[in-house]
């Protein structure tokens, strides 16, 4: 597997699209500072190939840059001559999205059935590259902290990494189908040993030479039946024209017969069908009189029915009258309350006049005694102001002298006034209230007359209005009362009776009764007409079997008949003419008289039969010695062939069958010797794949090739180890452990597990080139090549001298068609390889650029844009 192009976005530290181009890529480091997203790289692809992240597993959402909706990768690899496309999203809530696409030499396209569905992904993926994810992060990118597990993790791991890696499961697979194949192998020779007993039972050359004597037997016997079937044929064919003649005649007398038959029907039907006729005539007769005399009485009705039509016009008519009539009475009644209404109104006004004069006297008193109840409360309240002062100036005075300086407005005081002092401002006082009470009284008054006034005056408008009202409802309802006196006077000649309304209910009651009646009698007329017409049919329907008999008499085919009895007698034959007259009567004579000519025809033609048949007791003698033993002897010639016939057939079937048997028996002793070949061949089958599937066995091949593979491995890891640890450590691979040989220490053999942190680093480093370098030589299939290999561990670990020598280890790798990227953060790493993709770290996200010995190429963006996935933001 080779990567060809990784495109990125929202993956941890690349919030924005950035994308890696490695198609010039051979030998390269992956540098930036601490946090930029280096191991991000790694795993992206791994997340891409196989939707795992080792520092999160499945759990990818985790991996979603801060405040980016979703993460996408899109990685573009090689696996061979094959190019693919995967392109894996998660967003931070809900499922995870992938599409695999192959390139067609022109255009990607979908990579088949189940290329949207993560699990048939992965599966096609695991199978196209020929890894798990544990394999691929031992083996091809190996992320921080799993970098040492192939060199020291465990034993059983690492042998299951190897069989994925070198295809090692082929052998499982040959096992587990050479066992099939034994299994299919005992199958098949059980079933041909059961379809022996089953089938083939029996099945000897002994049997083969009975069946044929048998057959032998029988083929005789069914050339005897030909030879008697000839000779009774041929008796039977002289007999044929004697034979012919009487069946001829017996034929005919049954023909005669029949038509005697149905001549004997139609004299009983004929005779039947005559009194049921006169019966039903007469019937009809009696129903067509009483159907006449019913529509007289329908007729007679109908006319007293219109007669009071035109006299008092049509019910509706009368009903509308009626309602008038209803609403005279009503209107009368109504113009007797208006007209007393209207007086009562009438002579409350006078009074209710009187009354408001009054009101106004009474409200022009009370307003006077309001007013001068105002004014005297005007003048107490005045008296009282004015004893108030004088009390303000005796109490002042009562602190002075003459000669001093007043208090208020501190003018010289000559001399002091006189005054009353406070007996004047109580009296004052008293006064005022008298007053005001006086007043509310007053007021009290003049509001209560005022009510009175207002309460008198409406009272006169209303009976004012309600005697307009009446008068006017009065005009209304004497004009109602004309307009309907008239229209009722003219539905009485010009005399309205006293009651109307009564009158007019009586002649709806007269115009019913007589619409009734006439609806009753026409009823009873078309009942009587329904009985007479039914009648007629009854006597129809007769008549018509009279004709129907008459016909079927008529049809007789009389003149064939007679004509071939003619002939076959040789005398003419008589017969009754059919009658003019087609009555009932007449014709059950005649049919009567044509019964008894044809009954003794068919006598005469059946005795002349029973003559002509005489001769065929001589012929059936002779057939009789024919068949003697090999059929039953029968009555006639005519039911000995076929008996015959049926015993010849029996007899070539018995033949056929028998010669048939033979042929089986033949046939099957061939097929069970070719069966028993085939059942010693399967058994001999099943045998060497038995041994095939014992050595193909995976404690056996499989162990083995997992040794001398580990044992090469151990080898070429040594020889790199050996360079670089300058030349002190060597690998050895024992007892399911690698174990290194310190030649600084007298070649001393320790577990690798006792390696220091940077020691175990150069000799990881050196097993896993030696893995790279060795794969595709173990492998024993195409299907898992190491085309690339990544390193994202312990370079800052070793000291100036070791980092010198692995650069001179790694700078060894490329040109070999394989791709060698590192991840690092130590700058000369990174400067002394040919090619570097350098991470920019920055607040708005990591970018990507990759340098080369030609210079700086910009990143490239887009991560599924050729699928048309959705930018940032939108739905998918």
């Amino acid at each position: 597997m080779r990567p060809i192009r990784l495109e990125v976005k929202g993956v941890t530290a690349f919030r924005d699209e950035q994308a890696i181009d490695f198609t010039a890529l051979d030998l390269f480091a992956i540098s930036g500072p601490t946090g930029s997203g280096k191991t991000s790289i790694l795993d992206a692809i791994t997340y891409a190939l196989f939707g795992y992240i080792d520092r999160v597993g499945r759990q990818a959402a985790q991996f979603i840059s801060q405040g980016q909706p979703r993460l996408a990768v899109t990685l573009e690899f090689a696996v061979g001559p094959e190019r693919l496309r995967v392109t894996r999203s998660t967003p931070a809530k809900g499922a995870s999205r992938i599409l695999l696409e192959r390139w067609t030499g022109a255009e990607w396209s979908q990579a088949g059935e189940g290329a949207d569905r993560i699990r048939d992904v992965d599966a096609a993926i695991r199978e196209a590259i020929g890894l798990d994810y544990d394999a691929f992060t031992r083996t091809v990118l190996l992320p921080q902290g799993k970098f040492a597990e192939f060199l020291v993790g465990d034993a059983r791991t690492r042998r299951d990494i190897l069989t994925e890696l070198l295809g090692l499961e082929l052998f499982e697979r040959l096992a587990r189908r050479a066992g099939e194949v034994r299994r299919e192998a005992v199958m098949a020779a059980e079933t041909r040993t059961q379809l022996l007993d089953r089938e083939y039972a029996g099945v000897t050359p002994d049997a083969v030479a009975e069946a044929e004597r048998i057959a032998k037997e029988a083929a005789q016997a069914d050339a005897r039946a030909a030879d008697v079937e000839e000779r009774i044929r041929e008796l039977a064919g002289r007999w044929g024209e004697t034979a012919r003649s009487v069946a001829e005649l017996r034929a005919s007398a049954a023909e005669v017969d029949a038509l005697r038959a149905a001549a004997v029907d139609a004299v009983d039907a004929l005779e039947t069908i005559g009194e049921e006729l006169g019966e039903a005539e007469a019937h009809s007769a009696t129903q067509a009189g009483a159907a006449a005399a019913a529509a007289k009485d329908a007729e007679r009705a109908t006319e007293r029915l219109r007669q009071a039509r035109e006299s008092w016009g049509s019910a509706a008519e009368l009903g509308a009258l009626l309602a008038r009539a209803e609403t005279f009475a009503d209107r009368r009644s109504q113009l007797a309350d208006v007209e007393a209404e209207l007086a009562a109104a009438t002579q409350a006004v006078p009074a209710l006049e009187a009354s408001v004069a009054t009101a106004k006297q009474l409200v022009a008193v009370a307003v006077a005694d309001a007013e001068a109840a105002l004014s005297a409360l005007g003048e107490a309240r005045d008296a009282v102001e004015s004893a108030s002062h004088a009390d303000h100036v005796a109490a002042v005075r009562a602190e002075m002298k003459p000669g001093d300086d007043c208090p208020v407005c501190g003018a010289h005081v000559a001399s002091l006034p006189k005054g009353r002092g406070a007996p004047t401002l109580e009296k004052a006082k008293v006064a005022l209230a008298k007053a005001e009470a006086a007043a509310r009284g007053a007021d009290v008054a003049m509001r209560d007359a005022t009510t009175t006034r207002d309460e008198t005056e409406r009272s006169l408008e209303a009976a004012r209005a309600d005697v307009a009202r009446a008068e006017k409802e009065r005009t209304r309802t004497r004009a109602e009362l004309d307009t309907l006196r008239g229209e009722l006077a003219r539905a009485f000649a010009g005399r309205l009776p006293k009651d109307p309304a009564a009158e007019l209910g009586a002649r709806v009651q007269r115009l019913e009764e007589l619409d009734a009646a006439s609806d009753t009698a026409a009823e009873a007329a078309r009942a009587a007409s329904d009985r007479a017409a039914a009648a007629e049919r009854d006597a129809a329907e007769i008549r018509t079997r009279v004709v129907e008999v008459r016909a079927t008499v008529e049809a007789f085919p009389l003149a064939a008949a007679i004509d071939r009895a003619t002939k076959l007698l040789g005398a003419k034959v008589a017969v009754p003419r059919r009658p003019a007259k087609k009555d009932a009567t007449t014709l059950a004579i005649y049919a009567g008289e044509l019964a008894a000519a044809l009954e003794d025809l068919a006598g005469s033609l059946a005795s002349t039969a029973d003559e002509r048949a005489t001769g065929e007791a001589e012929m059936l003698a002779e057939a009789a010695a024919i068949v003697e033993g090999f059929v039953e002897p029968e009555p006639s010639l005519a039911a000995l062939v076929p008996s015959v016939s049926v015993a010849r057939t029996a007899a070539a079937r018995t033949a056929a069958t028998a010669e048939q048997r033979a042929e089986d028996l033949r046939t099957k002793l061939a097929n069970a010797e070719r069966i028993v070949e085939e059942a010693n061949e399967h058994r001999a089958r099943a045998s060497r794949f038995e041994m095939l599937a014992k050595e193909l066995r995976a404690d056996r091949i499989i162990a083995f090739l997992q040794a001398e593979a580990l044992q090469l491995l151990a080898a070429a890891g040594s020889r790199r180890l050996e360079m670089l640890s300058g030349g002190r450590y060597r690998l050895e691979y024992a007892e399911d452990e690698f174990s290194v040989i310190d030649t600084w220490n007298g070649e001393e053999r320790r577990s690798a597990r006792t390696l220091s942190g940077g020691e175990t680093f150069l000799a990881s480093l050196a097993l896993a080139l030696g893995l790279s370098e060795q794969v595709r030589a173990l492998a024993v299939s195409d299907r898992a090549r190491l085309d690339s290999l990544f390193l994202d561990e312990g370079f800052g670990t070793l000291d100036p001298e070791s980092l010198e020598v692995v650069v001179e280890a790694i700078e060894q790798l490329g040109g070999d068609g394989r791709m060698v990227g590192v991840i690092t953060h130590v700058q000369e790493l990174a400067l002394r390889l040919p090619a570097r993709i350098e991470i920019e770290k920055s607040p708005r996200g990591s970018r990507v650029r990759v340098v080369t010995e030609a210079g700086a190429r910009p990143p490239a963006s887009g991560v599924g844009a050729e699928l048309g996935w959705p930018a940032e933001g939108g739905s998918g």
